[in-house]
Order: C-alpha cells, then structure tokens, then sequence
C-alpha cells in the first residue's frame, strides 16, 4: 500500500482523535480526597490529593493566595496525584492550589496554605497535635477535634502526630476516607501529617511489602529526605522539626526482637541525631493497665523489652504510644523493662513530683542525648473513644478514662505537654526542660461573649456569639496588661501572660451586661459585673489556662435578637437531616455526613434532602422578622434547588422515601439558591419561610422542617450534613426576632 493512499484511509482516524482529545481535555475534575501534607522539611514538602477522573498534577504555590508564581507539576495522568514541592525558603507560610495543568480544582484561597518547617538545628516555637486510635467516625472523635480547634484558635499547628489506628475497623482505604479525611479537612491541608501502623490499620496493610491501603496513602520519608537515617521502609523512619528530631517505629507488623532490622536501623538513627529534643512514638505502649495491659500483650512486651533499653541508651526525652482507648502519663523514669510488678519508684523514677511548674516544678535533664537521664511515656488512645481498663499501672503519674489529645509546645529548651479533653479543659500537664534554669512559665485568659437572649446570665444551646467585643485585661492594681476584639466565634485569648492577679473588664456598647455568677456552672455563667462590665481578680498561676472568663450580653428594650442554630456552635445540638432515595425506599440514611438532593440518579433514582432545627431556644412570644439557611455545597451542580416545607412528621434515624413520601408531603416553597460553585450558601428564606419559622417557634404548626428538592437539573448537589466533622460546614438556621 502506498503512502498517500494510507493517509486518505487513516486520516478519518485522525481526525476524530484530534477531535476527541480537546474534549477529554475540558472534562471538569473533581476533588475527591484532599489536598493533605507529606513528608514536610524546611524546603518543601509533598501535596497529594485524589480526583474523580485522570490527569496530569500541578501545585501553584505562592506566599499569598493571589500570587502563586511557583508550579511544580507531575505530567503521568492519574487519579492519585503525588507531587514534590521543593526548593523554598524556611519556616515560611505559603498558599498552594492543586488541579492539572489546564484547571485548578481546590486552593488560591486564604484557608489553603502550609508553613515550611524551620532550619534543622534552629530553636522555633513549635505546637504538635498528637491524636491515638482516633479514626472510627463516631461523635467522640468530633468533639476531640473540635475541642483542639477551639484550643489552639489562632495558633498554627505545626506538626500533627497520629499514633496508629487512624482508621476502624480494618484501616481500608473507604474508612481513611470517611473516618480521616473527611473528619479533618482542614488539618489535611494546611498541617503535615506523620503516622504510624496500628493493629487495625494492618488489618489491611503488610509492612514487609509496604502495600495495602496504609502504605498507599502515606508517602513516608523511607530514604532520610526529612532527616535522620534513612530506614529504607515507610513502616518506620525517622525527621526531623528544628530543634525536635522525631522516631517513628512500627510495634505491630515488623519484628520487635534485639538485633532485628527495626532495633539495628533504631540505634543507627539515634547515633547520628545531635538534636536538643528526641522523641518517639508507635502504636503499642510500653506501660498501660486501660483498655490494654502491657503485662500481657506480646508487642507491648517486645517494645518495652526490647526498644526501650536502646532508646533510654540515647537519651530519648518523651514517648508517645496509642492502642490503650485512654490517657495514661508516666512518672519521669528510667529503667524499667519488665512487668508492672517490678516497678519501684526508688529504682525507676529519677525525678519526683508532678513535672508542674506550678506545682513541684517541671523535669529537667542536661543539654544532649545524655543515657537514663529520666523519660515521660505518654498513652494517648483516647482520641475517638474510652476503654477503661483498671488504670493503675504503677509507673503511672496519672490516668484517665477520658476522650481527648495531645498538645505539645517546645520552645527552645522547654517542652510543654498538656492532655486536651472533650470538653476542650487540660486535664493534665507537665513540663520538661533542659539544662539551666527553666524560663518563666506564662499564664493564659480565654473566654467568649455571648448574647443572652432571655438575659438570665446562663449561655444555653442556640444563643449566639457577639463578634467585636472588646475585651481588656488589667492587673489586679488597675494596670491595662493587653486588649482585644472578640473573633466571628465570639472568643478572646491573651496568651502568654506573666503569673499574676488579673481581672477582665467587658465594653459592652449600646448592649447591657447580663446577671452576674448566676447558677452553679462557672463554665457557661456570665463572669461580669452589669455596672462595670469587671470580673472578680483571679489568679493566673504559672504554667496555667484560665477559661470560662465569659460575658453574657443583650439588647434591652425589645431590640432585635439574632441565634444561630447549628450543631457544635455552643453546645447547641438539635439539628436532624438526611435525604431519601426513590430507588432505595426503605433505606435510612441519618448517619451519613452528606446530605444529597438529585433528580435523576441511576442507581438511587430521585434523591431528596430533609432538614429540620429544634427552635425552643427562642421565647415562644417571640416575632421572628428573619431567617436564613447556611448550606455548605461539597459537589456541586449547576442547577436550581428548591426549599419546601414538609407536611409530614419525620425523625433523622428511621426517615425513608416510603416513611417520609416527599413528593406528596411537599408544602409551600420557602426559598431556593443556584450552587454554582462549592463552598458555603446563605439562603434567604422568603416570607413564606419566616411565617413557617415563625409557627414552629410559637408552636402553631408542627417543625417538620424543609426538603430540598432539585428544579430538574441532571445532576445532584452534595451538601455537608450535620454529621460532618468539621462544626462551621454543617447546616445553619439563623432566625432574627423581637
């Protein structure tokens, strides 16, 4: 066959590929897991994320979200995007997009962005948040996040340190994504993760082959890219942060036994750190009597046998361990290998006391990885759920059946370690120091103001925060010490303040301060005087968090009144949603933590959204002249959606398309909003809506709450549910009223 005559048969096939190749080009990607943060150093680190269809990778990363003048791209086409950011500057904040070459699809804004660590060796301030055996979806899980979040407010979280069992029940890849990414959005993308194996993330992973789920997801520094020795395995390595050299070992599916590849490659690593601060961590502790006794358990055993005699050989300073569903803190020891038993506090504990400043004084050990110079253990497995156990391992400085995490601060030669409760109140602490005379522990004030809507000085579920309130600190001899502002949650935080005697002082503006010291609860009682706007002095001792400094506050005279109803907002917690399927009738779907709404799914035919508020904490002789809906759009469709009452009753945990009947339940259109985008929607409701808000809270009418239902788009609208991980993405009814 000749040439010509080839090119006139194939050229049709040609063309249509031309043709067909912009059109694959231009398909939209979707975000589907991500963006999180690997294997960071002081020069980079590595974005991954997962999209919906194949494509080549590109990171857009700049020093603000509008000039992102530096690309990294990847052109292998994939759904699993892994690209390294390099050659930047230390501890600097940046602002990443990530997408293809052709479509950025997540980034470019303020709340995307992570911060180089700083120079190994140099001594930074650094806050690390440790969580164990935290992923397994549940309500504790949440309010542990939330707890942090609401802890550490404004300050970045450096490092994020996850002790194993990140995901129940078998670590598969579906409950990373339910339990992990989709709890911690946030975290993922602005904060480094570093992991270790727990027995149910091996479940479905093996650390000699480095496959299964784990080891997919994880990108590791197995060749010493974040400093430290390279291990050669992802199942356990080591980096370094500063001043903070950090070992993570693998105490479930490597062999634990003196002399193994692990123990060889652990006493290579620690040789070389010439760190001021060494700490490790691994899943299995090596003291416990919680949900796990170490007495008993043969890796529990090894490691304590076996690993703790090298690490203590070298100086190690503190010890991070999960698997126990508890919070277990040692007493400062050395020494001890064998069983509980055989503990002895005149053998085995170098340093007495608390490790309080403000008690009998903090730690302290030389400068440099000096031998048996005293460690804390720490168990922190409760980040999810609670064990129990008898919890009276004799090494023990303190145990607790609580919820909670971790949160260490180091600052040149201090270590600061709190637990974090539920509840967001530090339940324990130490301190260790090197060298020297430890600094000056500082103290911190926090509290919220509030709007006291019946004005009885009690913050009760649904009442709002006040966003810029201002809020003085003084010493208790009438010196101003600080002011601020209080922030969109209504908080305040003067952190860092000398020892002392102090009071607060609210300015209230054209509202009035609520009763004083009112009920029994110091925690949700306005701390104020209405003729002042002071508080009682209090005294802040070193080392110490004063919270609860609160205000209530009101509009006297009948003035307009505004609560904001959504789950996790104080302590408010009456949102029911779900949505029903005409395909899967008898289907319920009340725990899911996304809430759909669909005219024309194959597989679960129409799909209709319910959602409704419990309004009680509005007087019932109320006039509601206002109400909105926040609906938070995590995949969008270009398409209208409607809001319609709901003519029938319904609960979240038993609603179903053949319970509910939407279709024939449809009541009065209340609103309707276009997402053209994803992120958060503020719906005005009409004044159908506000007399349908209105007869709820007076109890005319029944709160069966709205339906979103599409207006014929071919496609479906993914929005957060109440369920959802983060508080400020689940749904919000804003009702204003006289």
């Amino acid at each position: 066959m000749n040439l010509l005559k080839l090119l006139r048969i194939t050229s049709p096939v040609l063309i249509a590929l031309m043709a067909a190749a912009p059109a694959q080009e231009a398909a939209a990607l979707a975000l589907t897991r991500g963006p999180y943060l690997q294997t960071g150093t002081s020069s980079g680190l590595i974005v991954r994320w997962r999209s919906d269809l194949a494509s080549d990778s590109r990171v857009r990363v700049g020093t603000s979200p509008a000039n992102l003048n530096l690309t990294f791209d990847q052109p292998a086409s994939t759904t699993e995007h892994i690209v390294q950011v390099n050659g930047l500057n230390p501890q600097t904040k940046y602002y990443y997009s990530i997408g293809s070459t052709t479509q950025v699809i997540s980034g470019a804004d303020s709340n995307t962005y992570f911060t180089t660590a700083p120079t190994t060796g140099t001594q930074q301030p650094t806050r690390i948040w440790v969580i164990g055996d935290a992923g397994n979806g549940s309500a504790g899980q949440t309010a542990v996040y939330n707890a942090y979040r609401n802890f550490t407010g404004a300050n970045p979280t450096h490092l994020w340190l996850q002790l194993g069992d990140n995901a129940y029940n078998s670590g598969t890849d579906a409950e990373y994504q339910s339990n992990m990414f989709n709890m911690y959005p946030d975290m993922f993308r602005q904060s480094v993760t570093w992991p270790t194996l727990g027995n149910h993330d091996g479940a479905s992973a093996d650390s000699a082959t480095q496959t299964g789920p784990y080891y997919n997801i994880f990108s590791l520094p197995k060749n010493g890219e974040a400093g430290g020795v390279a291990s050669g395995t992802e199942a356990y390595y080591s980096f370094d942060y500063g001043n903070i050299h950090f070992i993570v070992l693998d105490s479930h599916d490597s062999v634990r036994t003196a002399g193994s590849p692990m123990l060889t490659w652990l006493e290579s690593d620690l040789q070389a750190s010439n760190a001021e601060w060494n700490i490790a961590f691994w899943h299995h502790p090596p003291y416990s009597k919680g949900s796990h006794d170490s007495d008993t358990e043969s890796q529990m055993v090894e490691m304590r046998q076996n690993t703790l005699p090298i690490l203590e050989a070298y100086g190690i300073d503190l010890v991070l361990t999960g698997h126990s569903h508890a919070y277990e803190r040692s007493k400062f020891i050395d020494g001890h290998y064998g069983l509980s038993s055989t503990f002895s506090d005149a053998t085995h504990v170098v340093q007495t006391g608390s490790g309080r400043t403000d008690g009998t004084g903090a730690y302290n050990k030389p400068v440099g990885g000096v031998a048996h110079a005293g460690t804390v253990y720490a168990v922190a497995g409760s980040s999810g759920s609670i064990g129990g156990g008898t919890l009276n391992h004799p090494a023990m400085y303190l145990s607790l059946n609580e919820l909670g995490s971790m949160v260490l601060d180091v600052n040149g030669l201090t270590l600061d370690a709190k637990f974090l409760n539920n509840n967001g109140t530090v339940r324990d602490y130490f301190t260790l120091t090197k060298g020297g005379t430890p600094p000056p522990q500082l103290a911190n004030v926090s509290g919220v103001v509030w709007q006291d809507v019946n004005a009885d000085g009690i913050r009760v579920a649904g009442e709002s925060f006040l966003q810029g309130i201002e809020v003085r600190l003084y010493t208790d001899t009438n010196a101003l010490v600080a002011t601020q502002s209080t922030n969109s949650s209504g908080g305040y935080q003067f952190a860092s303040v000398a020892a002392g005697n102090y009071y607060v002082r609210f300015t209230p503006g054209t509202r009035s301060i609520s009763p004083q010291d009112q009920g029994a609860n110091d925690s949700i009682d306005s701390d104020a005087s209405p003729a002042d706007g002071k508080t009682a002095v209090f005294n802040a001792a070193a080392g110490s968090s004063i919270v609860n400094v609160d205000a209530g506050m009101f509009t006297p005279g009948g003035a307009p009144q505004t609560v904001q109803l959504q789950d996790g907002l104080n302590a408010y917690a009456g949102t029911q949603d779900t949505h029903v399927a005409s395909n899967k009738a008898t289907t319920n779907y009340g725990n899911a933590t996304t809430m759909l709404a669909d005219g024309s799914d194959a597989t679960y035919g129409r799909l209709i959204g319910l959602m409704k508020w419990t309004v009680s904490s509005i007087p019932s002789s109320a006039t509601v002249t206002n109400a909105t809906v926040t609906l938070r759009v995590s995949n969008k469709s270009v398409g209208n959606y409607n809001l319609y009452a709901v003519n029938t009753a319904w609960s979240e945990g038993t609603a179903t398309w053949n319970s509910v009947n939407p279709l024939a339940n449809q009541g009065l259109l209340i609103g309707s909003f276009l997402p053209s985008a994803t992120g958060s929607y503020t719906i005005q409701l009409n004044s159908a809506g506000i007399s349908l808000v209105q007869s709820w809270v007076n109890g005319s009418a029944a709160n069966n709450g709205f339906m979103i239902v599409d207006g014929g788009t071919s496609d479906g609208v993914d929005l957060r549910s109440s369920e959802y991980g983060t508080q400020a993405q689940r749904p919000k009814l804003t009702v204003t009223y006289q």
